[in-house]
This record gives structure tokens, sequence and C-alpha cells, in this order.
């Protein structure tokens, strides 16, 4: 779990939620097989009149994603679905 700030202050927490199916192919391959994908949620601690969002980033990027990459997919991060 990652905590960020948005370019208006809110604080947002970003987690993995789940992961898509993919297919790993044990040896390199040509193909363009579908990878496992990281399902990500931005929940806002700040302002909990906003809506949660969620997206989809290659599996185990996460830990590696600046603030600012974090930012940038934030803000095109469409809504979560509702429970």
């Amino acid at each position: 779990m990652r905590v960020l700030s948005d370019e208006a202050g809110r604080r947002w927490t970003v987690e993995r939620v789940g992961r898509t199916s993919g297919i790993v192919p044990a040896k390199p391959r040509a193909d363009n097989l579908p990878e496992p994908a990281d399902i990500i949620r931005f929940s806002c601690d700040s302002d909990h009149s906003e809506p949660a969002r969620e997206t989809a980033t290659r599996a185990g990027l996460l830990a590696q994603l600046t603030d600012s990459e974090l930012r940038a997919i934030l803000n095109i991060a469409p809504r979560a679905p509702s429970d």
C-alpha cells in the first residue's frame, strides 16, 4: 500500500486489490499473449465524497512507480465499480 497527495492536496491510498489472469510462458515468445496485470485502487482518505478509482498496471509495477507516475495514473483512472 502507498499513500500520495494529488495536485489539490487530497491524500490518496493506493493498493493492489487484485490481479487479472494472463499467460506467463515458460520461455519468452514473440506471440502477443496477454500478461497478468495488477488491479490497483485509489481511495481518497481526506475527502470521502471523492469516488474511488481503479485501473490495471503491469503486474508488480506498483512498488516501482514514482509518486508523480502514480498521480498521472490517478488522473486518468476511471471510477471503481460499486461494491
